[in-house]
């Protein structure tokens, strides 16, 4: 695959682990890490997080674990490479029964992302997500 795919399977790769937290915490959380740098900084709109521990808690835990389902769609991906790094931004629209009330809860935004090549694999370096509503 080129550098280009490669991106867009990454950031495919980390809306499934994501989705999977509904069904196994524990291993979206493993799943997630796998995705990161060991340097990952991120924020959701909620203050920023440092370290793929913390962000993939919150992933796993405070999204994924409040929900019976979850389901993201990211689309219109903006890649510019730049030799070991790069940068993306996707639109993202994302659907979730809530656990408890049943509610179907819908999140529109857009990520702004950066990533790295680390030992020939790219990670996510960065994640930034903008809630619109």
């Amino acid at each position: 695959m080129d550098d280009y795919s490669e991106i867009q399977n990454l950031k495919a790769r980390y809306c499934a682990a994501g989705d999977s937290a509904t069904e196994d915490r524990a291993a979206a959380h493993r799943r997630l890490l796998e995705l990161f740098t060991d340097d990952i900084k991120a924020d959701y709109g909620f203050g920023e997080m440092v370290g793929g521990a913390a962000i993939g808690v919150f992933l796993s835990d405070a999204i994924g674990g409040g929900s019976e389902w979850m389901l993201h769609n990211i689309h219109t991906p903006l890649i510019d490479i730049d030799g070991d790094t790069a940068t993306g931004e996707w639109t993202v629209n994302v659907r979730m029964k809530r656990t408890g009330t049943g509610s179907i809860d819908f999140v529109f935004g857009r990520y702004s992302d950066e990533f790295r090549r680390v030992d020939g694999e790219w990670k996510i370096s960065r994640v930034r997500f903008r809630r619109y509503e």
